[in-house]
């Protein structure tokens, strides 16, 4: 005789064997050869990926050109910090950790301008320290705090969406 328990049990392995079924009837389909004209399902969305991937690379290129060109446009001077500008981040109840921009003084020829900091700085930094600016020969006023640091978006960033999106469209390509 069986009981509740027993016929539970019965509909859970019935109803795990119908699954188990179906999931390998649908994967043998998956691998049949299909029909000329019919494509994989998840194919189609392939290419859309594909094209954002390509113009995330793309954007990439134009954005390090630009970095680049810049760069070569450029010239470094030295600079008096004449401020320093404290911003607390909002996590930071207490203002134990303040973000620290500077503002910079310096000189081109016969002209002074001033640079303000675009990343925060951790460091203690005084006003009258020396740091060094690079600028833009053409426009002075287009200057970045350190010789290495460059103005606009970072191309890494399209670089990494742009291998997202080939990911995403290889795995609808499967």
């Amino acid at each position: 005789m069986r009981t509740l328990r027993h016929e539970r049990t019965f509909l859970q392995h019935s109803l795990i064997r119908k699954a188990m079924n179906f999931s390998l009837h649908n994967s043998l389909l998956m691998s049949l050869p299909r029909p000329a004209g019919m494509t994989q399902p998840g194919a189609e969305f392939m290419l859309p990926f594909l094209v954002i991937a390509l113009a995330c690379v793309g954007v990439g290129f134009y954005f390090a050109n630009r970095r680049q060109q810049w760069l070569q446009h450029s010239a470094v001077a030295e600079g008096v910090i004449v401020d320093v500008l404290k911003k607390y981040n909002r996590d930071d109840k207490m203002g134990n950790y303040p973000l620290l921009f500077p503002q910079v003084k310096f000189s081109v020829g016969n002209h002074q301008f001033v640079a303000q900091g675009e990343e925060a700085l951790s460091q203690p930094i005084q006003v009258g320290e020396t740091v060094a600016v690079r600028y833009n020969i053409e426009n002075p006023e287009d200057a970045t705090l350190g010789t290495d640091h460059v103005p606009g978006t970072n191309p890494k960033v399209f670089y990494i969406l742009g291998g997202v999106f080939v990911l995403i469209s290889v795995l609808f390509a499967l």
